[in-house]
């Protein structure tokens, strides 16, 4: 029996020494402490104040020692479970594992019949819930636009609607007020059974988003409270712009984003204790040339994995960011952007990495972008995995059966690993020049768009249950009925 034998489980990398980290995180405290945040909602106001910040007007400084606890307080670990029970499709969000799934909002949607860019309408949610729930390496549904065809208010409860049935992966859901919270609240506990069966098994995380720099506001704030006192997993995400509405410097944004962050941690600590909470920041540069926030950088990658390891030296899950890209159409440029930060994220152990399908800086959404980074995905899990190293694994035995000049194809330690030690692709091509010729000489981007309308045709989610369908029509109409007269 070996002793003191040590162990890698997988390759990561790490950018930061600890004392590094030590300065980011004080220096977080530093601003939460001295400088403040503007927090634009009362309740917010007095739930920080009565947990011991100090409160003049919109300003609220916190002290460091309340930060702290709350950090303490809040899990590094949990489970968001899928919707009908299934455990492949659970996330467990703890220390080493990375997930992946798209993002919100885009305005606008690459057709997947045209594959031109139009606006996002409703008939395209489900089509990206389907799509998600297929992709073996996808591991949570975002909508990948803004429905354009419905009331303005309406559009995320439209969005959660059309995804929830469409997939049992959990969902990552936004709102733009506590309406729509409620509605879309009320769908998952009809489908979990109840709202003390959904605490204890959530299957959708809400994600709120401040403002940069150092705004918290209404909104906001708003969808946080209604997170904290229904007990719904929640991600607070600033998105700040290096040399726009962020210091320019990595460390300086990385900061700035920490600190907003943490505001929203120390609200919902105080307000839920051990609520599961999702340390946030998109974080890139502003392109000083185009003037836009640059979702293909190096340098999103870059504060990407710095405030990752920030999160994860204080505790706190994050909500990374990557497969994305600046590309305006499915091309080269979109898959080399795209995979780069799918492979640092994977690297640094993004707890929830999101915008996987973004394109157009993310103006668009696309489902082929999304399925050829499911391939991406793949390929860094692969690396990520390790090398695992034991008795077996050396290959001593196999090694001495085989001897000089002989072949490993009919060894039974062969057939034993190949499936486990190779990954297989579903979209790389790997046969030969002939075969390639007469199998049409298809491209990556063909066999792409195939591979996605195949999924369209061909694949069944798992259905929701009927009172769920029931709830999900009556929380529709009361939404019309809502907006009716605005």
């Amino acid at each position: 029996m070996r002793t003191n034998y040590r162990v890698n489980s997988g390759v990561r990398f790490r950018m930061l020494s600890k004392d590094q980290l030590r300065e980011l995180y004080w220096g977080v405290l530093h601003v939460l402490e001295y400088t403040g945040l503007e927090v634009h909602h009362d309740e917010a106001r007095d739930v920080l104040k009565k947990a011991g910040a100090w409160v003049d007007g919109l300003r609220v400084r916190i002290p460091s020692y309340l930060v702290r606890r709350s950090l303490k307080m809040a899990p590094r670990s949990f489970t968001i479970f899928a919707r009908d029970g299934n455990p492949r499709h659970d996330i467990h969000i703890g220390p080493g594992r990375a997930h992946f799934g798209p993002g919100p909002t885009c305005p606008n949607f690459a057709d997947i019949e045209t594959l031109e860019r139009r606006p996002y309408v409703k008939a395209d949610v489900p089509q990206v819930a389907k799509i998600v729930d297929a992709l073996p390496n996808i591991d949570f549904c975002e909508s990948l636009g803004t429905v354009s065809d419905v009331h303005h208010d309406l559009g995320a409860l439209y969005e959660f609607a059309g995804m929830f049935p469409n997939t049992s992966k959990p969902i990552v859901a936004w709102s733009y007020d506590r309406h729509d919270s409620a509605g879309i609240h009320e769908i998952a506990v009809a489908e979990a059974g109840g709202q003390e069966a959904f605490e204890r098994r959530p299957n959708y995380v809400h994600y709120c988003e401040p403002l940069s720099p150092l705004v918290s506001t209404y909104e906001a704030l708003e969808k946080l409270l209604f997170a904290a006192k229904h007990r719904i997993p929640l991600i607070f995400t600033p998105c700040p712009i290096a040399g726009g509405t962020a210091p320019v410097t990595a460390a300086g944004i990385i900061t700035m984003a920490a600190a907003e962050s943490w505001m929203g941690l120390t609200v919902a600590q105080a307000i839920q204790p051990g609520l599961p909470y999702i340390m946030g920041g998109v974080l890139s540069v502003m392109d000083m040339s185009a003037m836009i926030l640059a979702y293909g950088a190096p340098e999103l990658s870059l504060m990407m994995a710095g405030i990752t390891e920030l999160a994860h030296y204080a505790g706190l899950p994050l909500w990374q960011t990557g497969g994305c890209t600046d590309s305006k159409t499915f091309d080269a440029q979109a898959m080399i952007e795209g995979s780069m930060s799918v492979f640092f994220s994977a690297l640094s152990g993004g707890d929830l990495t999101h915008d996987v399908g973004y394109t157009e800086s993310g103006m668009t959404g696309s489902v082929f972008q999304l399925a050829a980074m499911d391939e991406a995905i793949g390929y860094s899990r692969r690396i990520t995995r390790g090398i695992e190293v034991n008795e077996d694994t050396l290959a001593v035995d196999a090694i001495h059966n085989v001897g000089p000049n002989g072949h490993y194809l009919r060894e039974p330690h062969t057939r034993r690993h190949f499936k486990s030690e190779f990954w297989l692709p579903n979209l790389h091509d790997r046969r030969n020049f002939e075969e390639w010729d007469m199998m049409g000489r298809t491209t990556m981007k063909g066999r792409t768009v195939a591979w996605v309308r195949e999924i369209l045709a061909t694949h069944q989610p798992s259905a929701i249950k009927s009172e769920t369908e029931k709830v999900i029509q009556k929380v529709l109409e009361a939404g019309e009925d809502r907006v009716k007269d605005q």
